[in-house]
């Protein structure tokens, strides 16, 4: 009988493999869009999900088959369920905030049509995942065996090492991957939900609730350019964090020629202030964990400490302020939260 602790291991490492590493741009974008496009998403995301579970079906057969389709098919139903609750959510905090009168920020402020509500169904998406592949493993793995050729198969990999030391190296390769993946690409997700504002545009503009404004000065029309005002309907698309989940068509909105500097029909890329941010961010969780992970825990506040000296006198913006504290202890968080689940992994798998 196998290993369950290190099995599960192995099916966190599936999940987040097919979460964060092999699911693309692309896909999130799609599974966040309506009609034949979501589903086009979702069903090519459910089929990565399938498709990393697949050594489960080989090691158990049918029982690890049927467990690939129920927790494929379930990640599915559950991914689109987060697009629509965060996609209302969102745009509720689009509403009240036009009733509120208020406009848009600037970078490196959380906005104000801020709501931590798309951060958290961020989370309750993933723990919702983890749920079913534990009641998933618990009603179709937990009293499995392996199949035969499995065994033989892992047998003639190990050849003639000592099984105890394999069983070791495995699990703590296992365990760091998946914090790894978990530190450098989800907790950045996390974050960057968490702290980018909500807002909602198109062609260089920002639409708060039912008002639209403008990026840049509206170019004049008259004779000399010949381009007069029309009227044409406008998709908006609501932004969370690098999560795009479009919203409803613009009826009827009145269209003003733009500048060259305000025409653009995709948000523009993060600059080089914002990519060194997420960085270091990354590398602080990394840190983080290898502190946790080696019982050196007081060196995290070294870590904190110094990434807010680089900031300090940023810090008198009140508005800046809330972002970066926000950032920096949901960064924190994510480390230390998923460097003590790691640790007390590894202290059953190699006990």
């Amino acid at each position: 009988m196998a290993d369950p602790i290190l099995i599960l291991a192995w099916l966190v490492l599936a999940h987040v493999m097919a979460d964060f590493v092999f699911q693309t741009g692309s896909i999130a974008h799609a599974k966040s869009s309506h009609g034949t496009r979501a589903l086009g998403g979702l069903v090519g995301h459910g089929l990565i999900v399938t498709a990393c579970l697949v050594p489960v079906g080989l090691a158990f057969g049918g029982p690890g088959w049927w467990f690939a389709v129920v927790v494929g098919v379930s990640h599915v139903v559950i991914d689109r369920t987060k697009v629509v609750l965060t996609r209302r959510a969102a745009a509720t905090a689009l509403r009240e905030a036009h009733e509120r009168h208020e406009g848009p920020q600037p970078a490196e402020h959380l906005g104000r049509a801020w709501t931590p509500l798309p951060a958290a169904l961020f989370l309750a998406d993933q723990i919702a995942h983890l749920a079913v592949i534990g009641v998933a493993w618990t009603a179709l793995l937990a009293n499995a065996s392996l199949q035969p050729g499995w065994v033989d198969a892992v047998n003639r990999a190990v050849g003639g090492r000592d099984p105890a030391a394999v069983h070791h190296i495995v699990s703590v390769a296992v365990v760091l991957l998946t914090l790894l993946i978990v530190n450098v690409r989800a907790a950045s997700l996390f974050v960057g939900i968490l702290v980018r504002p909500v807002e909602a545009g198109v062609d260089g503009e920002h639409r708060w609730g039912g008002r639209v404004t403008p990026l840049a000065p509206p170019a004049q029309s008259g004779p000399a350019t010949g381009a007069p005002n029309a009227r044409a309907t406008a998709r908006w698309s609501i932004r969370v964090g690098p999560i795009d989940a479009r919203v409803t068509a613009e009826p009827e909105v009145a269209n003003t020629p733009a500048t060259p500097a305000a025409s653009s029909a995709v948000p523009a890329p993060l600059g080089v202030s914002a990519r060194v941010g997420s960085t270091i961010g990354v590398l602080e969780r990394i840190l983080i964990v290898v502190f946790v992970l080696t019982g050196t825990d007081v060196a995290i506040g070294f870590v904190v400490a110094a990434k807010t000296l680089a900031r300090f006198r940023l810090l008198d913006d009140r508005d800046f302020a809330e972002y970066y504290l926000l950032g920096t202890l949901a960064s924190v968080s994510a480390a230390i939260v998923t460097a003590l689940v790691g640790r007390a992994a590894l202290g059953v798998l190699l006990a």
